[in-house]
């Protein structure tokens, strides 16, 4: 464990490390080398090394202290079963995966070793589908992935549901391989009833093609949820989609708004649709506005449209940034994939510079000036 850091400043270290990540990229952006082969080449062996850095910094973090959330609960279930002394037995019911992987380290090993192997599935499987997706010219897009004002925090509180957002987007990657989409996508499943959603908005896109749907979808959601958004939280909450799991209805109805330090406010959350509009502008003006034709582009488009849309009909619930969250692990494919894949303009390694910097104000806001 990394007991040598003060804890009040460890997040921030993280943080002002992809400040200077960001930075330093811009730079390179504004010199017009960041798409260079050489540039591209040290970019790539910082990515693989600050990943060799980030895994066991982010995994070995201290695991009694609030300030790493949700990290405090899982200790404690992990302990629980240890203390039971019970064997270990494969479980197929609800979030599968996670709950067979917690049991089997609490059996077999270490809390820290497996808060570490958390981090390493996390950081590992971003980095690799970054690498499926852009080459050699990976960095950049995680280094945005990374500068996310919420990457931190599911991979420390909301640990299920980064580790389902981070394998369902490697299984995104695997277009051309279903059955390995497939299994990775049920693999994902298994770590939080939340990427339900991303797969079915995935397989809606997969087969209803057209972005303009999806636009006046989402722009007809937020119409909604202003409106008559509580009525459209209390129905849905009804209908108890998850059985047992009360934790959607929980959330809809601000029942589960103790016991956590983090954002409980049931508003409509201009902020968090300012964010997610971002995403939403950019990929309308390069399909839209520059007739971006690239498949694979559309298909991530249109998932993060119809993940965001069921986000925004539920913007006041308790925990909103969680059912936000679901399609921010999108965002930043949606946000950098034209630049990498097309030349747009004539200064077009500014404009990329330009870009991350908007990209990275909301994440420089939440995370450097408030803290």
């Amino acid at each position: 464990m990394i007991d040598f850091i003060p804890i009040q400043n460890y997040v921030f270290y993280f943080d002002v490390t992809i400040l200077c990540m960001i930075i330093i990229a811009v730079w390179q952006c504004h010199s017009g080398s960041i798409l260079r082969t050489e540039t591209s080449n040290l970019n790539a062996m910082w990515g693989i090394m600050f990943s060799c850095l980030l895994i066991p910094y982010m995994g070995l973090r201290p695991i009694k202290s609030g300030y790493f959330g949700d990290t405090i609960n899982y200790a404690k279930g992990f302990y629980g079963i240890q203390m039971s002394n019970e064997s270990f037995v494969w479980n197929w019911s609800g979030e599968w995966f996670f709950e067979n992987l917690l049991s089997w380290f609490a059996i077999n090993s270490d809390i820290h070793l497996f808060f570490l192997f958390c981090a390493f599935i996390y950081v590992s499987t971003f980095w690799l589908s970054t690498i499926r997706i852009f080459k050699n010219y990976y960095y950049i897009p995680f280094l945005v992935i990374l500068s996310m004002f919420t990457f931190w925090q599911y991979g420390v509180n909301g640990i299920r549901n980064g580790l389902g957002a981070s394998i369902f987007i490697l299984a995104m990657t695997y277009v051309n391989k279903p059955m390995i989409m497939i299994c990775l996508g049920l693999l994902a499943c298994g770590c939080h009833n939340s990427i339900y959603l991303m797969a079915a908005s995935a397989g809606l896109a997969w087969f209803l093609k057209n972005s303009y749907y999806y636009l006046i979808g989402w722009l007809l959601s937020v119409g909604l949820s202003y409106i008559i958004g509580p009525k459209i939280q209390a129905v849905l909450a009804s209908l108890n989609i998850f059985g047992d799991d009360n934790r959607l209805s929980d959330y809809l109805t601000g029942d589960a708004q103790t016991g956590e330090i983090i954002q409980t406010s049931m508003t409509f959350r201009w902020d968090f649709l300012a964010y997610s509009a971002m995403g939403v502008a950019v990929g309308y003006y390069f399909i839209f506005r520059r007739n971006f034709k690239d498949e694979y582009y559309h298909w991530i488009y249109n998932t993060y449209l119809a993940t965001n849309a069921f986000w925004v009909l539920v913007i006041r619930a308790a925990y909103s940034n969680r059912f936000a969250q679901i399609s921010w692990f999108i965002l930043p494919i949606v946000l950098i994939y034209p630049f990498l894949k097309q030349r747009f303009w004539p200064n077009h390694e500014k404009m990329l510079g330009y870009a991350i910097i908007l990209f990275y104000v909301f994440t420089f806001y939440y995370n450097i000036l408030k803290g």
